[in-house]
């Protein structure tokens, strides 16, 4: 998995490439947690080249939208294959897409 910040984007928009799994959900976590401790409040998570989201990458995310519950987290370019997982485990309820 590859991780980066799109340069000047405002929200801060977080690139994700590959999978978001029991392998790297921790390298997920703590690079979106480095984000919220310099301060970001609101971000999008784009998602355009992940292919795999995984209950540990849900696991992740849930805690991404805890820290960012003043601000705003939107994931875009969610795959058909991706978005099933949303779908299937209930998360399209209550995360936010574009």
């Amino acid at each position: 998995m590859n991780l980066s910040v799109k340069p000047n984007v405002t929200p801060t928009t977080v690139l994700v490439e590959g999978r978001i799994d029991t392998n790297t959900a921790p390298a997920f976590t703590a690079y979106v947690d480095k984000l919220v401790d310099h301060g970001i409040t609101s971000m999008v998570v784009d998602l355009s080249d992940c292919d795999f989201v995984s209950s540990a990458g849900l696991r992740s995310i849930v805690a991404l939208q805890k820290r960012l519950i003043d601000g705003r987290l939107v994931f875009t370019g969610v795959r058909p294959e991706v978005m099933n997982v949303f779908e299937m485990t209930g998360f399209d309820k209550f995360l936010e897409f574009a």
